[in-house]
């Protein structure tokens, strides 16, 4: 039985919820600070800062097929920003979201392909499963060579990273390769319509070109499941305790190398789902032209949401809200897309810095407050 380990000192209430409260001004300040800084930027450009906003939230918010779709932008953006929280919960960094979930979908892929004598109820989960499965296992390799040989994460997971990218050109090229109608890109055969996600979009009375599926609301589970596994499991505590002070969590009882093991693993079932809806909710194959840089990007969001499930969750649709932005922009005015990258890269700075010194400030305060306590404990005695 592991005893109680913490690599931190033991906050109060009124500590918390100074903490807490210190945050949400911290990311409204630095939200504001982002917004000047990308405000200068666009009357460089000779624009106005105030019609550009305005325009991006309106193209995000005015129909609900607006908002929809920065809904679908934030569902793989969630599951990646769950996958790198995770691992660096347990003090690891995940780099290789990105070949993990690459993998998934191609072992999606051939489930699709291959198990298509199975009926739809049964289908898509087996497709799910196999997209899980497929990036679990490329999570494993990294993470028993990190266990067992000391290889540093993050040079395993970018080499990986290419291998899954390469692994995935060959699979299309032969034996996935399309044998019915030929296209432009290299791709796959199309997927028989019963192993596609199920489609919120008619449900909600959205137009076709909304690829809204049911992996959203799955992705707002997977955040409260995430929230539950590491505050109220006892593995969950495991994996905060070694990311907060391994030498304290050693000394506890836990082990360490089985814990992160086990940690990689289910950020890679995380990983599994990030590219399932551009590949079972839009494309319906898998070609050369997928999605990428999702993994890449749940790093940001996971920084942004400071590796906490409800601030993945919100981080994941103000990204959305931006991406869903860049159409508007482009049509609206003579600025280029990428100005709106510079503002998400300005945001995420400024939310971590703002983050930090409040931690900063609150933890000094903390520890002023107990050398008050401990300085008058011997004069009580």
């Amino acid at each position: 039985m592991a005893t109680a380990v913490s690599g931190a000192p033991k906050r109060s209430r009124s500590s918390r919820l100074e903490l807490i409260g210190g945050q949400i001004l911290a990311f409204v300040g630095a939200a504001l600070f982002a917004g000047v800084i990308g405000g200068i930027i666009i009357v460089l450009y000779g624009e106005n800062p105030l019609f550009v906003y305005a325009t991006v939230l309106n193209y995000a918010t005015a129909r609900p097929e607006d908002i929809a779709q920065v809904a679908e932008n934030a569902t793989p953006l969630i599951f990646s920003g769950l996958a790198v929280a995770v691992a660096f919960k347990a003090g690891m960094f995940n780099i290789g979201v990105e070949g993990q979930y690459i993998i998934g979908m191609l072992t999606a892929a051939i489930a699709a392909l291959y198990l298509d004598r199975l009926p739809g109820v049964l289908l898509v989960p087996a497709v799910v499963l196999s997209a899980v499965l497929g990036a679990a296992a490329w999570a494993a390799i990294p993470a028993i060579l990190k266990v067992k040989t000391g290889a540093h994460e993050v040079v395993t997971t970018i080499m990986m990273n290419g291998i899954a990218i390469s692994l995935v050109a060959w699979a299309i090229l032969n034996p996935l390769k399309s044998t019915g109608e030929q296209s432009v890109d290299l791709r796959t055969n199309l997927f028989p319509g019963k192993a596609l996600m199920p489609s919120l979009a008619e449900p909600l009375g959205l137009p076709s070109s909304v690829h809204l599926t049911l992996l959203f609301p799955i992705a707002l589970l997977a955040c409260a499941l995430v929230w539950f596994f590491l505050y109220r499991t006892r593995l969950g505590y495991e994996v905060r305790a070694v990311g907060s002070s391994s030498g304290s969590a050693e000394a506890g009882g836990i082990s360490i190398g089985a814990a992160q093991i086990k940690v990689f693993l289910i950020s890679g079932v995380l990983a599994g789902f990030v590219g399932l809806n551009h590949l079972l909710g839009d494309k319906g194959y898998l070609g050369n032209n997928y999605e990428v840089g999702l993994g890449f990007a749940g790093i940001a969001v996971a920084f942004l949401g400071r590796n906490h499930p409800v601030g993945i969750a919100l981080s994941a649709l103000l990204i959305g809200v931006l991406i869903r932005g860049e159409d508007g922009i482009a049509l609206s005015t003579e600025l280029p897309t990428e100005v709106l990258i510079i503002l998400q890269g300005v945001l995420i700075l400024s939310v971590v810095v703002a983050y930090e010194l409040v931690r900063r400030t609150v933890a000094r305060r903390q520890l002023r407050e107990e050398a008050v306590v401990e300085a008058a404990a011997p004069a009580e005695a």
